[in-house]
């Protein structure tokens, strides 16, 4: 019994200790994501800005184009941006954040 009990306090230590460095580096994420006015796309062949919850592509941003990250989804997964289209305008849309790198002038 004192086996099980030994493995189940090491467990719960080990669950513990991963949740406190959950929480202490979800403020870092906040602080760079404060920092960071502007990203670049980072996918070589570019990235497709979704809307209507993903169901239609507007268009598809080219490597190195800048933008600006307005949101992000709850798990991370999606940055809402706005972007500079060809036209003058100002389009946003939802992209995969995986191909966004901080872009600092």
């Amino acid at each position: 019994m004192n086996s099980i009990l030994s493995k189940f306090l090491v467990l719960a230590l080990g669950v513990n200790l991963g949740m406190m460095t959950i929480e202490a580096t979800s403020p870092r994420v906040a602080m760079a994501q404060q920092v960071c006015q502007s990203y670049r796309v980072t996918r070589d062949g570019g990235l497709y800005v979704y809307v209507n919850a993903g169901r239609r592509i507007v268009t598809t941003l080219p490597y190195g184009q800048i933008v600006s990250v307005t949101g992000m989804s709850s798990g991370g997964d999606w940055a809402r941006i706005e972007y500079l289209r060809v036209d003058g305008r100002i389009g946003s849309g939802w992209v995969a954040a995986e191909h966004l790198a901080c872009y600092q002038q």
